[in-house]
């Protein structure tokens, strides 16, 4: 046994940066590549792939003349508290630019700004109209001043969170201006959003169609394909970590997740294995801990319990009973046909648009089609089947 133990390079919870970001080179330039165009860009990709980590990996590593912040702004209660965020985060790029750096002197003299910090802003006057700041800025900056990108995590939450408070029209008057911002002659102002649940059923909710988001460029994330997770697993150890894996091992391990390999999932158990293995003060680990690895981070429902409860928050009740029940389905029976699909959407009144709900469980990563064209679904993650069966024990078809 070696005397100082060393753990993986695994984070579970917060967001994945410096040494614990794997990088995620394709999809990153591929945003890049897009922003370069001109266009503006939403992250598509199912729960816990890693969007929040890659933002912040844009972020730390701009390209030349892009001055990039990112934000999560889930905190944010209002259409004001929007349009005062997003002043905050422009003053943030601009106070870093050297060729914007005479105009913003000038500006915050104007406005009676004292101090811009990563933290925060401070200024005399408290009822400035955000949004008319923003637009004056973008009107009056200099063509040769970077461009400004800002990454907003949590959109999605802002909206729903808004229209379930009673400011549907406020909600309504964000996308509205977001799109008059995409569709403006201004160069100088760049948008990337993501959220943890989808931005089109927000929307669809609120407007009841979803063409305010038409003009957006998707970036697919998709989970880390076996190759990438095989090599996954080697970075995550190869700090000369305690615990080591073979190839069968590591195979063994990628075969109980199943074929969703994300960070997140394999960081559960390579952690869980870790720490089981430090206990018993024995670096040498077998299929059998990985086995009992899998059972131990199953069992511990605070890892999958926002799953079930980000669905019930963000959708009606009918929509939510309905997708509840097929997954209840699925964890007991281990899938569900289309035609068994169809049943319970005649019986939950939703046989006009439950293809669309079985959509939005497939793109936030819950469901997938077993085979191409076979019309039968299952859980993308053997920990989330195990997880609404356990909470779920009974079930009469």
């Amino acid at each position: 046994m070696k005397t100082n133990w060393i753990s993986p390079k695994t984070i579970v919870g917060s967001p994945a940066t410096g040494n614990y970001y794997y990088p995620r080179t394709e999809i990153v330039d591929e945003i890049w590549n897009e922003l370069e165009k001109g266009n503006f860009i939403l992250i598509a990709a199912p729960r816990r792939v890693g969007k929040t980590s890659i933002m912040r990996d844009i972020e730390a590593n701009p390209r030349d003349n892009y001055k990039v912040k990112f934000e999560i702004i889930q905190a944010v209660k209002s259409e004001n508290d929007f349009y005062k965020t997003l002043f905050k985060m422009i003053l943030n790029c601009l106070n870093t630019s050297k060729k914007a750096s005479k105009w913003l002197s000038t500006y915050v003299k104007t406005k009676k700004i004292t101090e811009i910090t990563t933290s925060g802003i401070k200024f005399e006057n408290q009822d400035l109209d955000f949004l008319l700041e923003i637009n004056t800025i973008f009107k009056e900056l200099d063509s040769n001043t970077e461009t400004i990108v800002l990454l907003l995590d949590e959109l999605p939450e802002v909206l729903h969170k808004l229209n379930e408070n009673g400011k549907k029209e406020e909600a309504i008057a964000i996308l509205h201006q977001l799109r008059a911002w995409r569709q403006s002659n201004s160069k100088k102002l760049k948008f990337v959003f993501a959220g943890s649940i989808g931005i089109h059923y927000v929307v669809k909710n609120i407007e009841g169609r979803t063409s305010s988001l038409n003009d957006l460029i998707t970036a697919i994330c998709n989970p880390l394909t076996r190759g990438e997770a095989l090599d996954y697993v080697e970075w995550a150890t190869c700090n000369k970590a305690s615990v080591q894996y073979d190839t069968a091992l590591k195979n063994y391990l990628l075969q109980k997740i199943q074929h969703y390999y994300t960070p997140y999932f394999i960081n559960l158990m390579l952690g869980e294995i870790d720490k089981t293995a430090r206990k018993r003060k024995n670096a040498k680990i077998s299929e059998t801990d990985i086995d009992q690895a899998f059972i131990n981070v199953e069992k511990d429902n605070q890892h999958f319990a926002d799953w079930k409860n980000r669905l019930k928050d963000y959708m009606p009740k009918s929509d939510f009973d309905f997708v509840n029940e097929i997954l209840i389905h699925i964890a007991h029976l281990g899938f569900i046909n289309i035609q068994a699909i169809y049943d319970k959407a005649v019986k939950h009144e939703k046989a006009s648009d439950y293809m669309d709900l079985i959509t939005d469980l497939e793109q936030d990563g819950y469901l997938v089609e077993d085979a191409e064209g076979s019309q039968n679904y299952v859980f993308i993650s053997p920990f989330l089947k195990a997880y609404w069966k356990r909470n779920n024990p009974i079930y009469n078809e």
